[in-house]
């Protein structure tokens, strides 16, 4: 306990911005807040120089009149799943889904496995973990039937909601409801997802992993990681961030941040095809406080974001799906704070969405149903409509092309949902725009460009103003070209 004694002396005469935040012990692991209940006896233990300091453990937290409940989970994937379909599917994850997401030592795993799989079962919390990995993989090849698939998704949410297995937010837990978050966010409904992704960052803080190590007293023990095993505490914290992130943020619910300079650490080890670097900076760009009063400050954060997010470049299809899905975020909070976008923001919201494009048609002939597959193609037709603008009806069609290529390929009942209703937002622009067409017809009647009495023309811009607000910020404006502008989109 020394290294603890010193620790404590040490912050005492520190000042109050360099007073350690929290205990964590090693062996659980376990953090708490310095000012916890439950680190608070082993404080008094240190502060009376007791020659047994108490253990970091919650003494008198409740009376104890009923006793705990037995774990209700056992080992069952191995039975259910032949070892070689299992291999195949690590395999799977390993090529697709690891190079974005790679926060596990996949080589670890691998041989884990084969001992789970060949009468040396690993502990629950690795049956879960595994069990995610091939949920996702299942999504994303459909190796298995969709009942097996289920049911391997279930018996990870078992073990993970067990009131034994959850006393301990390991690594392995960390991990494997990261890999339930995805699962959910390609499958299920938006709210479940961000309660997931909370649920990863109430654990990232449970760890201790949301502060480096040197920041925390150790309960126990002086052994510090291996260099591997802080990358991998490192990636773990990175992608869990990411993720809520990603998932709040494109929802409108409240962001949890814990340290941001997570997401600006370098890894430390260099993998070829590792793309997570990339997506942490995609995440970095994205303003996170969203409750400052101070709305001027608040609209250049998220235009500065915009800048940030069009400058980023990814080299993976899903991740130029998501630098458009963030994009498309702060286009649509700046709308509401701000109506007025200039047409240079509104094309880097263009440029960011017609990349995106060729990336969703890359993906679904890849039949990869990545969850913004869909969604970001779909977001990006509203987004244009809305716009309003010449450049923005240019890119529509080929935007509503992809939506129907992707609809034709997965032939799903949200795909043909998103389609429709695309084509219905489409169409009602395009009866907005008859109506103002009517209207400066009536304005302008049979009259030539040369026979227009003097002062029309200022009374006509006056008119389009009061018709089509977006059109003025376009001044000054061609007419003859506003004549001869087509209008038809496609429905």
């Amino acid at each position: 306990m020394t290294r603890l004694t010193h620790q404590l002396a040490t912050s005492k005469k520190s000042t109050d911005s360099s007073i350690l935040p929290g205990v964590i012990e090693p062996s659980k692991p376990r953090y708490v807040g310095r000012y916890s209940c439950v680190a608070f006896p082993l404080y008094v233990g240190l502060e009376v120089q007791a020659t047994k300091l108490p253990r970091l453990h919650s003494f008198a937290y409740h009376t104890g009149v009923r006793k705990e409940p037995a774990c209700a989970v056992s080992h069952k994937v191995a039975g259910k799943i032949p070892w070689n379909t299992a291999r195949s599917l690590i395999d799977i994850y390993t090529a697709v889904i690891h190079p974005v997401f790679g926060f596990l030592d996949m080589g670890r795993i691998y041989m884990l496995c084969e001992k789970h799989w060949h009468g040396q079962p690993q502990d629950m919390a690795f049956e879960a973990l595994i069990c995610g990995i091939l949920g996702i993989a299942s999504l994303f090849n459909d190796s298995l039937d969709q009942d097996t698939e289920i049911w391997i998704i279930s018996q990870a949410k078992e073990i993970l909601e067990d009131d034994v297995i959850s006393r301990f937010p390991t690594l392995e837990i960390i991990a494997a409801w990261i890999l339930r978050t995805i699962y959910i966010r390609c499958t299920g409904r938006p709210h479940v997802a961000w309660l997931c992704s909370c649920t990863i960052m109430h654990l990232v803080e449970a760890a201790g992993l949301h502060h480096a190590p040197e920041f925390i007293m150790q309960a126990i023990g002086n052994i510090a990681p291996n260099p591997e095993t802080s990358d991998i505490i490192n990636r773990t914290a990175q992608v869990a961030n990411c993720v809520h992130v990603l998932i709040a943020f494109e929802y409108g619910r409240s962001i949890m941040t814990f340290n941001r300079r997570i997401l600006e650490t370098s890894n430390s080890t260099s993998r070829g095809g590792d793309f997570t670097s990339q997506l942490c900076s995609l995440v970095a760009a994205i303003p996170t406080n969203q409750n400052t009063d101070n709305l001027e400050v608040l609209i250049q954060e998220l235009l500065s974001a915009l800048d940030k997010l069009a400058d980023t470049t990814v080299d993976h299809d899903f991740l130029i799906l998501l630098r458009a899905d963030l994009a498309l975020g702060v286009y649509r909070r700046l709308r509401v704070m701000d109506p007025s976008l200039r047409q240079g923001q509104n094309d880097r919201v263009i440029a960011t969405g017609t990349a995106a494009i060729s990336a969703a048609r890359r993906l679904a002939n890849q039949n990869q149903p990545w969850w913004n597959v869909v969604g970001t193609v779909f977001q990006f037709a509203c987004s244009l409509l809305v716009m309003d603008t010449v450049s923005s009806c240019e890119r529509l069609s080929e935007t509503m092309d992809t939506l129907e290529l992707i609809v034709d390929r997965f032939s799903t009942h949200l795909a043909k949902e998103a389609l429709c209703t695309a084509r219905q937002l489409a169409k009602a622009s395009l009866d907005k725009k008859r109506k103002g067409m009517e209207a400066l017809e009536r304005i302008v009647g049979t009259s030539t460009p040369e026979t227009t009495a003097p002062g029309t023309e200022g009374q006509l811009l006056q008119d389009i103003a009061s018709l089509s607000p977006s059109l003025v910020a376009q001044l000054p404006i061609d007419l003859d070209y506003l004549w001869a502008m087509d209008f038809q989109m496609p429905i």
